[in-house]
């Protein structure tokens, strides 16, 4: 088979070539492509910048952009391959549009309140505390684990933190509000 190239053969071919006939993008792929074109600016940025930087400083964007581009190279990868295909499922998320907009509605407020609440946490009480916690309660309340394996998954981005970060990299981290309070009462 081989592409109608103009209009008059693409409106005179037979029903289901027209979708092969001319490759247009969906808006869900029209806006992930503007995504994945900001995170690979991103990406470049980051790693451009951190040349100029000391080895310490450096290594975090270096592993970030390490980490990143890979899973950014097949998600581009994918999305070209399936361009065509029936439209599916958004990030598989189970984020569909249309069926319950009270319920969709919903969705995205306990989505946007858990992100403000975790920036909110780290900043208050710190990474050490606010991402173990947070995951504790992401998978207790939205995923419905059970505790003790919310609680397992918490201890073990505990030890990440301390293990990787504090440890191997030796990251600097903020002073929490809250730890200077109770070190002026204390």
């Amino acid at each position: 088979m081989e592409r109608s190239t103009t209009k008059r053969e693409t409106d005179n071919a037979p029903a289901g070539e027209n979708s092969k006939a001319r490759l247009r993008f969906s808006l869900e792929v029209s806006g992930e492509i503007v995504l994945l074109l900001l995170v690979g600016g991103f990406f470049i940025y980051l790693f451009v910048e951190s040349l100029q930087w000391s080895l310490g400083s450096a290594l975090m964007p270096w592993i970030t952009v390490g980490i990143g581009v890979p899973f950014w190279l097949y998600r581009l990868m994918v999305l070209f391959v399936r361009a065509g295909d029936a439209p599916g499922q958004i990030m598989d998320i189970g984020f569909r549009t249309g069926g319950d907009p009270a319920g969709e509605r919903a969705r995205f407020f306990q989505i946007c309140f858990f992100i403000v609440g975790l920036y909110s946490a780290i900043w208050l009480f710190g990474f050490h505390i606010a991402l173990p916690v947070g995951m504790l309660f992401y998978l207790r309340v939205y995923g419905e684990v059970s505790w003790w394996w919310s609680f397992g998954v918490a201890l073990m981005f505990l030890a990440l933190i301390i293990g990787v970060y504090d440890r191997m990299l030796g990251a600097t981290w903020h002073e929490p509000p809250v730890l200077e309070l109770l070190y002026s009462i204390l």
